[in-house]
């Protein structure tokens, strides 16, 4: 049988944290050094309290600096120089993940810039870098594809929606049972679990990761519809599929609506935290809901300690912590 990548749960041990730092003016507008503040947090987040090494890639010297004195001094922050996009890195650089014999591997997706919507330079050569200066094997998968399209257990069970990888936009013409037989061919599978759809105002077409994450094998964690919440029809079809499929779903609240500068809602979701080593770093969006949030969390998963930071200002990018960080999961 064809060797297969098993990409670990979130939760399992990491080597390091990949993050890219943001430095495209054109992308951000006024909102870069707002994003890059941002960013500089949470990397200092993951690397204390998370005792996690972290990776961060530098478009120059000039914005390693940039980085460097928003950061601060750090044994648990390396800089490396490389060409980038933006600092999506959950999308554009491959899920790592061991092969059997216990080598570190990626799955190698096609990008396309989220359906052709934001084709940034550099950004589809990511993949390459990464694999190249960690000297992964390259399991190269058909499909476009972006990170935040999958959720693993780390036991063979995925998540994703149909609105974003069976999208026209990426995959035309493409069933369901086609995407599973491909992505199965790579990777330890033996179930995925559809959800219809994702948070309305996601530009990704509804990345799962915004939406619901595991937090142990078999129990996954979603937001509640509350009175008057945005999404509420979408997040009530996602706790209901989800029990469905016999998972143990947890509940925490949605947070009230969260606009733009120009006034269009955004998709502000607590689900897009990141789990490093010893911390669960939370994006929190200065509304009422954030500390009931981080204690659901926090519940979840117990013995790490629960961080909220403000992710305002990268939501108006487009994502939260989860979208920036690429986990390097430590050998088997």
């Amino acid at each position: 049988m064809k060797e297969r990548l098993r990409l670990p749960a979130e939760w399992e041990p990491h080597t390091a944290c990949w993050l890219a730092f943001p430095y495209l003016q054109e992308e951000w507008s006024v909102h870069l050094r707002d994003a890059q503040r941002s960013i500089a947090a949470l990397c200092r987040a993951i690397a204390e309290a998370g005792n996690e090494p972290v990776q961060l890639l530098v478009k120059n010297d000039a914005v390693k600096a940039r980085a460097r004195s928003l950061i601060g001094e750090s044994h648990q922050v390396r800089y490396v120089t490389a060409d980038y996009g933006d600092c999506w890195i959950r999308d554009t650089a491959p899920p790592l993940g061991h092969t059997a014999q216990g080598a570190l591997g990626g799955l190698c997706f096609r990008f396309n810039g989220w359906g052709g919507r934001y084709e940034i330079p550099c950004d589809p050569g990511v993949s390459n870098l990464l694999t190249s200066y960690l000297r992964a094997t390259r399991f190269e998968c058909p499909l476009v594809l972006e990170g935040g399209s999958l959720e693993s257990n780390g036991q063979g069970t995925f998540l994703t929606t149909a609105s974003c990888v069976l999208n026209e936009n990426r995959n035309p013409g493409l069933t369901a049972e086609a995407f599973e037989e491909a992505l199965g061919a790579l990777v330890v599978m033996d179930r995925l679990v559809w959800l219809e759809r994702g948070l309305e105002h996601d530009h990704t077409d509804g990345h799962i990761d915004m939406c619901a994450r595991f937090v142990a094998p078999g129990t996954v964690l979603c937001m509640r519809a509350s009175r008057g919440a945005p999404n509420a029809t979408v997040l009530r079809s996602i706790e209901r599929d989800l029990r469905a499929c016999g998972l143990t779903v947890l509940e925490l609240p949605a947070p009230s609506a969260v606009a733009g500068p120009d006034g269009v809602p955004l998709p502000a979701s607590y689900c897009n935290f990141y789990v490093a080593n010893e911390a669960v770093i939370v994006p929190t969006y200065d509304v009422p809901e954030d500390p009931a949030a981080l204690s659901e969390i926090g519940r979840a998963f117990p013995g790490r300690e629960v961080i909220g930071l403000s992710a305002r200002h990268l939501l108006w990018g487009g994502g939260a912590f989860h979208c920036v960080t690429q986990a390097q999961p430590a050998a088997p």
